[in-house]
């Protein structure tokens, strides 16, 4: 056998960077419903600020149960930031489910990462992903 091959121009994948640069990229999911600040590496993240009234948790500090779900309880008038490398793989309200610790998050915001954790609040938390966590 040679090792003849044969070449075919077959453009670009719609989903390359040479086609989303001609083409733009279309985002799978509403961008303003998307819980999502993005920090450039070197800046400053958004819950860096002492004057601020909210409460920053980074995602490797939070503690899963068996099923790697993690529950907050917090006041109504808390803001929580949850600062994390890891991407969202999904997030919306929770169907019908109870955690294996045996609390009941039907009807909570959820937040899926791509570690397989999963968060549930009462409230929204902002997600601030920033490359310069440890």
């Amino acid at each position: 056998m040679g090792n003849d091959k044969t070449l075919a121009d077959l453009g670009y994948s719609a989903g390359s960077a040479e086609a989303a640069a001609e083409h733009g990229f279309v985002l799978g999911v509403e961008a303003e419903g998307l819980p999502l600040v993005i920090v450039e590496p070197g800046a400053p993240a958004p819950g860096d600020d002492p004057d601020s009234d909210s409460v920053l948790l980074q995602l490797g500090d939070l503690l899963p149960d068996s099923l790697g779900e993690v529950v907050l309880f917090m006041g109504e008038d808390v803001s929580v930031n949850l600062l994390t490398r890891e991407t969202i793989t999904g997030f919306g309200i929770a169907d019908p489910h109870v955690t294996a610790t045996g609390v009941d998050v039907t009807g909570l915001h959820f937040y899926s990462f791509e570690g397989g954790l999963t968060v549930y609040s009462a409230s929204d938390i902002l997600i601030v992903n920033d490359p310069n966590v440890g």
